[in-house]
């Protein structure tokens, strides 16, 4: 669990990323220029700072950026997706687990490799930075909301702000209600952000402090707690079909939950399995396939 210390007795970043840059499709691209963008956004995530707290080097949040390039319409212009994950070590134990994984498929930006990102956080400088920075504050809002109830409220609130200034400056896709409802970074910040879906946040905040936060001392009673958590999670998207949240927590938990329950007794993977045919129909021979495996 972090622990965050006085300012006069620490200062450090919040984030540890690891970057990756792809454009397996694309031919004649300059890979010197992609090394270069990838340093300068490994750079740019690890030396800024964007909040006011302050990390011991050893309570930096691992993220990670995979970008693949897609399209190349002149020489600096760069089109893709960007899939962006957080990563949050659990109590009593070396595993870690997954707080956000998400797939942008609005990765489109201008990058001149002469020029240094320049951050700020209350004027739109270009659409790398503001992805940058709308994706650092998610990652520390999920990671927040796991630790404390509602805990990441601030940045996604800080998100928002950084959302509201790329929708008003420029004209990138992603920024606005229009797009892939389900895979829409607008969308998945207005559900975090909508009082009607605050349930969400205590769900995360179980989830990992009641539940995977306690699996090194009871596994059993912290399976009850996720099992909990997912039909919780069932009455939430019955009653908000509509929701995105449902699909980020999905794409996020679902294969942990899958290695869970692989080693829990008969009842509890027949009650998983029952909650996932709700909320994940479309992988349910995935999770049916449990029930045909033996018991621990």
């Amino acid at each position: 669990m972090r622990v965050l210390v006085s300012l006069s007795l620490l200062w450090a970043q919040e984030l540890l990323p690891v970057v990756n840059i792809q454009a397996p499709g694309i031919q004649g691209i300059d890979r010197t220029v992609l090394q270069q963008l990838q340093q300068d956004i490994t750079q740019y995530l690890s030396t800024n700072r964007f909040s006011e707290d302050v990390f011991a080097p050893n309570e930096r949040i691992k993220c990670l950026f995979n970008i693949v390039i897609t399209a190349l319409p002149n020489p600096t212009r760069f089109e893709g997706t960007m899939q962006v994950q957080a990563i949050r070590p659990v109590y009593g134990s070396t595993y870690e687990t997954l707080t956000f994984n998400f797939n942008d498929p609005d990765f489109k930006i201008d990058y001149n490799p002469t020029q240094t990102l320049q951050f700020s956080e209350n004027t739109f400088v270009s659409n790398l930075t503001a992805l940058l920075n709308f994706y650092a504050y998610m990652i520390l809002g999920m990671d927040y909301d796991s630790f404390g109830p509602e805990a990441g409220l601030p940045f996604f609130q800080k998100a928002q702000q950084m959302l509201n200034l790329a929708a008003a400056n420029t004209a990138e896709p992603g920024w606005q209600p229009a797009g892939n409802f389900l895979r829409s970074r607008y969308w998945v910040l207005e559900n975090l952000l909508n009082t009607s879906y605050k349930n969400f946040h205590s769900f995360i905040y179980r989830y990992h402090r009641e539940g995977l936060d306690k699996m090194h001392k009871d596994p059993a009673a912290a399976r009850e707690v996720l099992l909990q958590v997912l039909q919780d999670m069932v009455k939430f998207s019955q009653e908000n079909p509509n929701s995105t949240l449902i699909r980020l927590f999905v794409d996020t938990k679902g294969t942990e939950l899958m290695q869970i329950f692989r080693k829990s007794l008969p009842e509890q993977k027949q009650r998983f399995v029952a909650a996932m045919k709700l909320l994940d129909p479309n992988n349910l021979s995935v999770y049916e396939n449990l029930l045909q495996e033996e018991g621990p």
